[in-house]
């Protein structure tokens, strides 16, 4: 695992451009420090972005079913995390961090300029939305809701997918 900075990401990209059609969002329901091997990228909590490989192609399990041609990136949080369904959550000791989002914003959006995907649902999505799409989610067992919901610059609840593809929406624009 290493330090790599959003050039660093951009370049890999670039690389993979034409061999990736998917990315999916994660959170490793660990620690703000514990990175994993299972993703492409990690975030750490205080914003910093890791690589675990030198190859955005490289196979990865990150997403059931859904790793073949895929990005899976995780942002280092939400140890001891819990959905109910009424739609409330409780995020554990070690929310998703500001830094973390708004990394995870630029980052996709970084990728997906790189890789020439547009920014939307059918390109990037939150593992609970993936999750929902083969039944394993939260509109069915709760199984994965990583990113279901995000607190949003007011700090209130929100749908996560789509919280992030609006920023990196405009970090894209801007």
């Amino acid at each position: 695992m290493r330090e790599i900075t959003l050039q660093e990401a951009a370049k890999l990209a670039a690389t993979a451009r034409g061999r990736i059609n998917r990315i999916y969002l994660h959170w490793t329901a660990g620690h703000y420090a514990t990175t994993y091997d299972d993703y492409h990228l990690n975030i750490t909590g205080d914003g910093e972005l890791h690589a675990s490989c030198d190859d955005l192609t490289d196979y990865k399990e990150h997403t059931w079913h859904r790793n073949g041609g895929a990005i899976g990136i995780s942002i280092c949080c939400c140890f001891d995390a819990v959905a109910y369904a009424d739609g409330s959550v409780n995020f554990g000791d070690e929310p998703p961090t500001q830094q973390q989002i708004e990394k995870l914003a630029r980052v996709v959006g970084v990728l997906c300029k790189e890789l020439e995907l547009p920014v939307n649902d059918n390109y990037v999505m939150t593992h609970a939305e993936a999750a929902d799409l083969d039944d394993y989610g939260p509109s069915s067992t709760f199984e994965r809701w990583d990113l279901w919901k995000l607190d949003d610059d007011e700090g209130e609840l929100c749908d996560g997918g789509e919280l992030i593809r609006s920023k990196a929406r405009a970090y894209q624009q801007g």
